[in-house]
């Protein structure tokens, strides 16, 4: 498994040698006893640090000198930061990204592309999951998916960045309002809500979410790029911006395709893999719940498959670092480029 998670049953990880060493506690029907699993540093691509597990500093700087990025959530999944190597010294790209940060036209042209892509992306979802059902010729699906076109094509002429969100606020009040009824009973999803989530079905996509934002934000840094200098979130402060932006198109393609397929499948319990915090009344990946996430995640981010017949294999994973790709291509180049597109 390429990722490391080091979820709340974590008590200590250390480093032996070239292996991280994982003290974890273990509650089944024998009782509650303690494990010790040893894990190659050269397995590991990625660590997640979920809540507050004590991390030796041998591992921390381990780490960096191995390049190996870094990610901190809370044990709600709420974003902490990053500790990420920073060996792509390429001032000139920087210089040139901090230049067009405050170009309007360039961030109309990156924003245009990737919110038109997002669209599409969010309507090749529900006709996917429509097809699955015997649903594509329902009214209701054909009226979602022609006005979510409309809205994309739309996008891609939008005269300011401003105009380009308002489009993609439409689509996606469009695409929320659908994709509800590709729900299980078990977990509903009604409306989008978060900050916190206020129910499994939103509990599972803040979740995600927030995990494929750690993921953009190493890629980005391992091109040498500033993460907060985006174009569509260039106005929030202590924000990963350009994170954001390149995530937005994957959004449905990784998040939303994953937490269906949680929900659908009974991978997740309501009862079981969920709980309610009484500090702020949001609901909550349970520990369990959690290691069932990152389990399908994982499999979700490196199962293979084709843009098209005849073309070379990729993954999800090779879609991000492409995102990023395209995005200097913009920037150094000035070309035209296009966002990752469902098949």
């Amino acid at each position: 498994m390429a990722s490391l998670i080091l979820n709340g049953d974590t008590l200590r990880v250390t480093l032996q040698s070239k292996r991280i060493e994982v003290l974890c506690r273990v509650v089944d029907e024998q009782g509650e006893r303690q494990e010790t699993h040893q894990v190659p540093l050269f397995d590991v691509e990625r660590v997640v640090v979920m809540g507050t597990p004590s991390v030796s500093m041998p591992v921390l700087t381990r780490l960096m000198d191995e390049g190996i990025p870094c990610f901190f959530l809370t044990r709600h999944g709420r974003w902490r930061g990053s500790l990420l190597p920073d060996n792509n010294l390429n001032a000139h790209r920087r210089i040139r990204q901090y230049e067009m940060g405050t170009d309007v036209a360039f961030a109309l042209r990156v924003s245009r592309k990737l919110i038109q892509a997002k669209i599409k992306n969010a309507r090749r979802v529900l006709q996917r999951l429509a097809a699955n059902r015997d649903l594509s010729n329902d009214p209701e699906q054909i009226r979602v998916c022609d006005e979510m076109r409309n809205w994309a094509d739309k996008a891609l002429i939008a005269n300011t960045t401003d105009i380009a969100r308002g489009f993609e606020g439409m689509a996606a009040a469009l695409y929320f309002q659908r994709i509800g009824c590709f729900f299980s009973e078990a977990i509903p999803f009604v409306t989008r809500n978060r900050r916190p989530p206020r129910d499994p079905a939103n509990a599972l996509l803040s979740f995600a979410y927030t995990v494929l934002l750690g993921e953009m934000e190493g890629a980005i840094r391992a091109h040498g790029l500033d993460a907060g200098i985006g174009c569509l979130h260039c106005d929030r402060t202590n924000t990963p911006s350009l994170a954001l932006d390149l995530m937005e198109p994957l959004r449905p393609v990784v998040a939303d395709l994953l937490v269906l397929n949680l929900v659908n499948h009974n991978m997740v319990k309501p009862e079981e893999d969920f709980e309610t915090n009484t500090d702020d009344g949001g609901v909550y990946l349970s520990e369990t719940g959690r290691k069932v996430f990152f389990l399908m995640y994982e499999q979700a981010m490196t199962r293979r498959f084709a843009l098209a017949k005849g073309q070379p294999h990729t993954d999800l994973r090779k879609v991000l670092d492409d995102h990023v790709c395209a995005y200097l291509r913009m920037l150094d180049q000035n070309t035209e480029e296009d966002f990752f597109l469902l098949p």
